[in-house]
């Protein structure tokens, strides 16, 4: 159980260094040579202890790197690092020798990184070429549609209807125009009823409110006539 806490911490440090790093030369323990091993004792920790000693060297060497790095942090890489960092990663194994041994390698790996970041060549991102759409205006047109209806009830009440809309654009005026009209044509039990409706105020009457315009009382339909 401890092992696997111990994974999932180097995993932790590890996604949290790799944003910003400096050096992005791989891990801290592939970099050292074999005598440098023997001298900061690292062949003496396990594999789950140099994971974690390289995720907290990564973390490290980042947060030096950053413009915003804390003012007055101790000098030493250990002593940068809480007791249960040291301990995770196996430096309370090394001897008093080997203890400064690993921070001045640590120090050193980290100026090494800041020196091939400072003296690397600017980049320079090529011009893109500005994309500017192309508007193509249309000429005028015009757009309707038609509906027609039909229906009846007992007490030989029929009822039809018509109306259409039309609508003109121009884009090159800019302006667009819409005409709408509706008819309605009743015939119930107590006579004929014809209706209108139109956008504007055409009729005399407030035809949006479906105020009925003509009463043909027992009459025949005018709109039925040949």
């Amino acid at each position: 159980m401890v092992k696997a806490w111990i994974t999932l911490l180097a995993g932790f440090l590890a996604a949290a260094g790799t944003a910003g790093a400096a050096s992005g030369d791989g891990r801290f323990s592939q970099g050292l040579s074999v005598a440098e091993r023997t001298e900061i004792g690292i062949n003496r920790l396990s594999t789950d202890q140099v994971a974690v000693l390289d995720a907290l060297v990564r973390r490290d060497t980042a947060a030096r790197s950053a413009p915003t790095a804390a003012p007055g942090a101790p000098a030493s890489f250990s002593q940068r690092l809480t007791a249960d960092e040291r301990r995770n990663a196996g430096l309370t194994l090394l001897t008093p020798a080997e203890l400064p041994r690993l921070d001045a390698i640590v120090e050193r790996r980290e100026a090494g990184g800041l020196a091939r970041a400072l003296l690397a060549p600017p980049v320079f991102l090529s011009p893109v070429a500005r994309l500017t759409p192309a508007e193509t205006r249309k000429g005028r047109e015009i757009h309707g549609s038609f509906s027609l209806s039909y229906g009846m009830g007992k007490g030989g009440y029929s009822e039809r209807s018509g109306g259409m809309v039309l609508t003109m654009d121009d884009p090159e005026r800019r302006y667009s125009i819409t005409v709408s009209y509706r008819e309605t044509h009743i015939k119930s039990p107590n006579g004929y009823y014809d209706y209108g409706y139109r956008g504007g105020d055409l009729y005399r009457n407030d035809l949006d409110r479906g105020d009925r315009l003509r009463e043909y009382p027992g009459g025949p339909d005018p709109f039925l006539r040949p």
